[in-house]
């Protein structure tokens, strides 16, 4: 999780990451504050599946990412 969220903050336009590595599958949450979501979620999409073959996991999981804006956890 930790090689995945370094990867993920090294993307234009990434603010904060979250990434939980589970059994079945890999859960990013990225904030983008700057860039257009789309461009931000194809690059991220690149980068982490990228990271993901490079671990050499004889089972990887599939990405599950969500890109948002920052805003107020209240609502």
């Amino acid at each position: 999780a930790t090689v995945l969220r370094d990867r993920a903050l090294e993307v234009a336009g990434v603010q904060t990451v979250r990434v939980a590595v589970k059994r079945r599958r890999t859960d990013v949450r990225a904030v983008s504050h700057f860039r257009d979501l789309d461009d931000v979620r194809e690059d991220l999409t690149a980068v982490l599946e990228g990271a993901i073959r490079g671990l050499g996991l004889a089972r990887p999981s599939p990405l599950t990412l969500h890109v948002r804006r920052p805003g107020r956890k209240g609502r």
